[in-house]
């Protein structure tokens, strides 16, 4: 009996003993990182008053900071001209891109009533080619100084000094005007049809627009639309309502023959006064070509009041 019991004892010396053991034997060791060492070329200061603040004291310090525009958001309408000198809204805020395909595509199909035979040129077809190459050459210039995307960008520079040169010649109908008429209207048909046509490429970036176009072509084209195309639309609301894009595409152009009027460069640009003129019919163009997409009447019917008033005025002391 003596011997089972001392056995049964060993056993459970045997099993108690270590448990007990493991439960009085010290804390368990947790190894950690060791701490970072800096080297001497530190990159805080010591004293950020003493150390980092080396100059003067900016003097805007309590001015907030301009807030940046927002991605993709337009210019502005009467912000600088992209152009410099002469203007005041950009581009994009006188003109769409889509009145200025447009007009070029018109403008195409008077070209070609325009320059057909050397006796038809000779007769009248010499003058109607001298205005519409003075558009396209106005129209070229205004992309290659666009605020936007408008077709034909790439080959904007050289169109504009190509039909501007012919515009310059054709103040006659000679055979040789003619056959340089002929080209135009050919390289035309081929740029429409989405070529690029012009050989020639050492061209001016920035445009000389006393080089580009006269002002007597572009009165013209303002005389052309405005008595027999844009007054009637404004002086009747059902017409006016009938044929508001029409009218919104006729007086975009004339905003944007406005501000070129008075470029520097031009004729009378000098002037204040007369620049005064062209920045009037260009505001009140404006004023109608939004009054016709908002389909306001009044305001249209209003604005064209003040056109009236600056073609008058000016004929009255600058028509050539």
């Amino acid at each position: 009996m003596l011997k089972q019991m001392l056995v049964g004892l060993a056993v459970f010396l045997a099993i108690a003993v270590p448990g007990v053991w493991a439960q009085t034997k010290g804390p368990k060791v947790i190894r950690r990182a060791q701490p970072p060492k800096f080297s001497a070329d530190r990159t805080f200061f010591g004293d950020a008053f003493q150390e980092g603040l080396v100059g003067e004291r900016p003097a805007n310090l309590g001015q907030a900071a301009p807030a940046m525009a927002a991605a993709g958001s337009s210019p502005a309408a009467g912000s600088a001209s992209p152009a410099g000198g002469g203007g005041t809204g950009t581009w994009a805020s006188l003109i769409s891109s889509g009145t200025i395909e447009d007009e070029i595509k018109a403008t195409k199909l008077l070209v070609d009533q325009g320059v057909t035979t050397p006796s038809d040129f000779a007769g009248k077809g010499y003058k109607l080619a001298r205005r519409e190459f003075s558009i396209l050459a106005m129209l070229f210039a205004i992309i290659n100084e666009y605020d936007g995307d408008v077709r034909w960008k790439n080959d904007a520079a050289i169109a504009r000094d190509t039909f501007a040169r012919t515009a310059a010649n054709a103040k006659v109908g000679t055979v040789q005007v003619f056959n340089e008429a002929k080209q135009r209207k050919s390289e035309l048909q081929e740029l429409l049809g989405g070529s690029s046509p012009f050989t020639e490429k050492a061209v001016d970036p920035k445009n000389n627009w006393g080089a580009i176009c006269d002002r007597a072509p572009l009165m013209q084209y303002l005389e052309k639309v405005w008595e027999p195309e844009m007054k009637p639309l404004l002086s009747d609301k059902a017409q006016f309502t009938a044929n508001a894009d029409k009218l919104a595409h006729s007086a975009e152009m004339f905003a944007a023959i406005g501000d070129v009027l008075a470029k520097d460069g031009m004729m009378d640009a000098d002037s204040d006064e007369y620049k005064e003129l062209c920045f009037k019919l260009r505001d009140a163009a404006k004023e109608i070509a939004e009054a016709a997409r908002s389909k306001n009447f009044d305001a249209a019917s209003k604005a064209s009041s003040e056109v009236g008033k600056s073609c008058t005025e000016c004929h009255e002391n600058y028509r050539s």
